[in-house]
């Protein structure tokens, strides 16, 4: 008896333990993620074993391989049997291929690949998405948005040169995060710009131009006009940076707020269809919108 309570304690102990080390993990992982350690890129495979490429729209049926009785054939023509873990991976990736081809489709062009860095205001990509969201916004509400903010962080990879995909898309806005709308006063956007000059490079604005210098604010447009502290703005904005996201609040400074359920990604497709059809290649440049100097 006196065994089984030992063996019973020791048994609770390594429970223990386990839950004390993967608390730890946890922790330091949800730290990096938070300081931004973690981050996406896009790389070629190389496929020199196996000849096996980045499945696209055209190539579903021959990018990875192809499966005959009880062999497995790469494209480089590398045999194997299906219990080889190459064969196994294939036909794990085959079998989403079927859920994942909507996504390959093609829906609109870019002229170059657009980077989106956390740590560099005025971006081609953080620019020209802070543009549509402010567009959409005027449509949606049915007033014209006076401003728009959204954040570096939920832009997740650069938009490709060339062909624009569905998984491209969703790529670049993976998360479920909503357009709002907000009115806010000019004191509170005054006061969120300061704020923001204090980081390294902003966030993503459209409608305003703003001059900062050793991380003071200096100057603050909005429609060419500075700042009025008395006038209400109508701000596009997203749900993310309502409570803290990005440690901004803007509903702490907003007097109206008025939710949506229109998903960011949605957005952006809508707005790259729009263009494929009009046979729009989608560009975008920096234009001075936020200057960040140091003396």
């Amino acid at each position: 008896m006196a065994e089984a309570e030992v063996k019973k304690e020791r048994i609770q102990l390594l429970v223990l333990l386990a839950e004390m080390i993967l608390c730890i993990v946890l922790y330091f992982w949800m730290t990096a993620l938070n300081e931004g350690a973690f981050s996406w890129k896009r790389v070629a495979m190389d496929g020199s074993r196996t000849g096996i490429e980045s499945v696209t729209q055209d190539n579903v049926g021959t990018a990875l391989g192809v499966f005959d009785d009880d062999m497995y054939t790469a494209p480089s023509g590398l045999v194997t049997e299906l219990d080889d873990p190459l064969a196994e991976c294939a036909a794990i990736l085959m079998e989403c291929q079927g859920r994942l081809a909507p996504l390959k489709e093609v829906v609109g062009h870019s002229a170059k690949m657009m980077m989106n860095l956390r740590t560099q205001p005025d971006l081609p990509l953080p620019n020209l998405f802070a543009d549509i969201l402010r567009a959409k916004g005027s449509e949606y509400f049915g007033v014209p948005m006076d401003f728009a903010i959204t954040n570096y962080g939920g832009i997740r990879v650069p938009m490709p040169k060339g062909a624009i995909t569905k998984e491209d898309i969703s790529n670049m806005f993976p998360f479920e995060n909503y357009m709002v709308y907000a009115k806010v006063s000019g004191e509170g956007l005054l006061s969120l710009f300061n704020q923001l000059a204090q980081t390294e490079a902003f966030q993503a604005v459209s409608g305003a131009r703003i001059l900062v210098r050793d991380h003071q604010l200096v100057e603050a447009l909005i429609g060419g006009e500075p700042v009025d502290p008395e006038r209400i703005y109508n701000v596009t904005t997203i749900d993310f940076l309502l409570g803290g996201g990005d440690r901004i609040a803007i509903g702490a400074i907003a007097s109206d707020v008025v939710l949506t359920h229109v998903l960011l990604k949605d957005i952006m497709f809508e707005y790259v269809e729009k263009c494929e059809a009009q046979g729009i290649v989608i560009d975008s440049e920096p234009d001075g919108r936020v200057v960040m100097e140091e003396s």
